[in-house]
């Protein structure tokens, strides 16, 4: 069996409980996690509720997609008078389709069924064409932010701790397409520059720790820039 990752994620234990009961029924194996919060909401000021994390294995994603949608059903004289959904234009109902991923099932069916009633339906040849589609997109590495990059670089040159970061995350990155597959996020030549920066810290670094202990001087290095200094061209 392949590794469990996320499928789903939950703000209610309520909500999660009732969805894997229901992927249990069609022997689809589940994990619930709860993630705790890890800051005190005395010192940041704002209160957030635990995240529910239901967890399936990889190789089970697009049948437990499926699973969810067909249990999906929509009754349009129940929705809210005022549910955004019902103020979209079809272009943008269209991109709700294009883009399940970033939408919940609820809202998908509801879609399809606003479309069709404004006389645009798909087939599910269509359907799936489209899923292809959306799923060879996000299967596309991102180049990453310059601006993080560049500030990986400046950090670790200066003996900052941070670049080591931004670039150990830049190297492992990861994540989850919609049929459960795992990729690196982001592309090999955005990879490299995580590469360079964790290098450039690995060189700069003990130069720092050097110059703290020596009182703020490098061996050698002092006598460097003197000699540098008095040069005349």
């Amino acid at each position: 069996m392949s590794k469990f990752l996320t499928f789903r994620k939950f703000d209610t234990p309520e909500e999660a409980i009732a969805i894997s009961e229901l992927l249990k029924e069609k022997n689809i194996p589940v994990e619930l996690e709860n993630t705790p919060v890890l800051l005190d909401q005395q010192l940041i000021g704002q209160q957030f509720e635990n995240t529910f994390l239901l967890k399936i294995p990889a190789d089970y994603f697009r049948k437990a997609d499926g699973v969810l949608r067909a249990a999906i059903t929509v009754d349009e004289q129940d929705v809210e008078e005022d549910y955004y959904l019902l103020s979209f234009s079809d272009k943008e109902l269209q991109e709700v389709i294009e883009k399940k991923d970033e939408w919940g099932s609820y809202d998908y069916t509801l879609a399809l069924q606003l479309l069709e009633k404004r006389g645009i339906s798909y087939t599910p040849v269509q359907l799936a064409a489209i899923n292809d589609k959306r799923l060879q997109q996000l299967a596309t590495p991102e180049r990453g932010n310059v601006t993080w990059i560049v500030i990986g670089y400046m950090s670790v040159a200066i003996g900052g701790l941070l670049g080591f970061f931004i670039g150990a995350y830049i190297i492992i990155a990861k994540k989850t397409l919609p049929d459960g597959t795992r990729m690196f996020a982001y592309s090999e030549e955005t990879r490299k520059q995580g590469k360079y920066i964790l290098i450039l810290g690995a060189v700069v670094f003990p130069l720092w720790v050097l110059y703290v202990l020596n009182g703020g001087s490098i061996p050698g290095v002092t006598s460097l820039l003197d000699l540098l200094s008095n040069l005349r061209y």
